[in-house]
């Protein structure tokens, strides 16, 4: 039983290990990529301008968010109000 429970534990482990190793591969090929790619202007250029419409839209996203959920609130509020006066 110690034996097996051993082999299983070692075998999870060096799963790990190479999965690991992949990992840390594949970060430095596409950091690799990524960079010889910036290093073309035009490419920069569509980069700069893809992160400025993805910050963009965040920041959209958050605000109509959280202006959804003080509406929410607002009308939650209006209602409990409401019911409290009748």
């Amino acid at each position: 039983m110690f034996k097996q429970r051993l082999i299983e534990a070692l075998a999870y482990l060096i799963a790990l290990i190479i999965l690991l190793g992949l990992f840390s591969a594949g970060f430095s090929a596409a950091y690799v990529i990524v960079t010889a790619l910036l290093s073309i202007p035009a490419v920069g250029a569509i980069v700069k301008v893809g992160v400025t419409i993805a910050v963009v839209f965040v920041v959209t996203a958050l605000l109509i968010g959280l202006a959804d959920r003080l509406f929410r609130e607002h009308k939650h509020d209006q209602k409990n109000a409401k019911e409290e006066t009748h």
